[in-house]
């Protein structure tokens, strides 16, 4: 099968939705599949996988996004492929699945963690944000399109579609998997001696990790804010709090400072070595504000590690019976606490690791690319069909 995978940029170092489909990718090929990705830029380069990057034409954002579409829209005209799979809105694709969920759920989202002037001055400017005009537009025109399957990645997502676009039909769930080492990976306890060993803390240590690009849409300040309380409580062990990937950090450095945690709270670049730090973690925390279905919850469930997030992460529908803890909001700093208190206790933790454990296995990326080609063969019965 000759499979062309639509994304704007193909830079891992991005976060989830460029991993994703570069694993993906990977995958795909190792069955056989020919595969091609259609960028606009990409630094990835996958044994077997071809990159087409048309290069950005556009001062501005909106309109290096509509030169893409049309640039994408040209190659699948052009092109012979059985199938084309786009991680955005992309008329002429045959498979929609919105990696960073819909369009208004977005909006939505970044309404929902300002205050109340912060929402009144967003709701002000929203029309000037061509970028997302023309995400919108562009979104709305492709799920109108009955030929096009779509595919949230969360029961969380497939209700965006259901509430803002009013569909029903043509619907496939198939939540994001993740391609991490085996569980008992010989090296693991040699990671987690060693980066422990950087923490300055033993074994005891309730070690919580999050792992983010975009810190306030994390909920790195929230997080922050709850571990200062955990930390204020009796009886606690000694803990740490690392948040890997995220830039522009300063602002949550100083708010560790004022809470009295600075050096509880370690801040780490990007870096490719993140399964050390999963070693070294207890419980995986992620306060997102908005997310669709979070790779690092799946990632930190597949390795036997439970998290704490919130309801608006659609990866809690796997966290919540997977012995993970979903808290209401990310404000709700009490609640958040009182799951790290949790989490910091050996036993109760034991046993959430547990439950991590027994739902590792349907976290693969060999499962999604299966109900993936699932979804393929689909739309080839429906196209032969017609």
């Amino acid at each position: 099968m000759k499979i062309a995978l639509v994304i704007e940029r193909m830079d891992l170092s991005r976060g989830g939705r460029e991993t994703s489909t570069a694993q993906i990718a990977a995958a795909l090929t190792r069955r056989g599949h020919a595969v091609t990705i259609l960028c606009q830029s990409g630094s990835w380069i996958g044994e077997g996988v071809e990159i087409r990057a048309f290069g950005r034409r556009g001062i501005t954002r909106a309109l290096a996004l509509k030169n893409f579409v049309a640039d994408v829209r040209s190659a699948i005209d052009g092109g012979d492929w059985d199938i084309v799979h786009a991680m955005l809105p992309a008329p002429g694709a045959d498979i929609y699945q919105p990696r960073g969920g819909t369009v208004p759920a977005q909006r939505q989202a970044a309404l929902r963690r300002r205050g109340p002037l912060g929402r009144l001055l967003a709701r002000l400017v929203e029309p000037l944000n061509l970028h997302r005009r023309t995400l919108a537009a562009l979104e709305r025109k492709v799920i109108a399109d009955p030929n096009v399957l779509n595919l949230p990645v969360s029961f969380m997502v497939c209700e965006e579609f259901r509430q803002h676009y009013g569909l029903t039909e043509r619907l496939r769930v198939v939540y994001n998997a993740v391609d991490m080492p085996p569980m008992d990976c010989p090296d693991r306890p040699t990671w987690r001696r060693l980066r422990r060993e950087k923490l300055r803390v033993g074994d005891s240590a309730a070690v919580f990790l999050i792992v983010a690009r975009n810190l306030a849409l994390k909920g790195v300040a929230e997080a922050i804010s709850a571990f200062a309380e955990w930390r204020s409580r009796p009886d606690q062990p000694q803990g740490r709090l690392v948040v890997v990937g995220g830039e522009a950090t300063q602002p949550y450095e100083r708010q560790a400072t004022a809470l009295g945690v600075a050096a509880e709270v370690v801040f780490v670049d990007y870096t490719e070595e993140i399964h050390q730090w999963y070693a070294a973690a207890d419980a995986c925390v992620l306060l997102s504000w908005y997310d669709p279905c979070s790779r690092v919850v799946l990632e930190a469930t597949s390795w036997g590690i439970p998290s704490i997030t919130t309801v608006f992460n659609g990866a809690a529908e796997v966290a919540a019976g997977a012995g993970g803890i979903v808290v209401s909001s990310p404000r709700d700093i009490p609640a958040v606490a009182a799951a790290m208190a949790e989490m910091a206790d050996g036993k109760k933790r034991f046993d959430r690791c547990r439950a991590c454990e027994a739902a590792a296995g349907q976290l693969g990326m060999d499962l999604h690319v299966d109900e993936l080609l699932d979804a393929y063969a689909q739309i080839s019965s429906d196209n032969e069909e017609k």
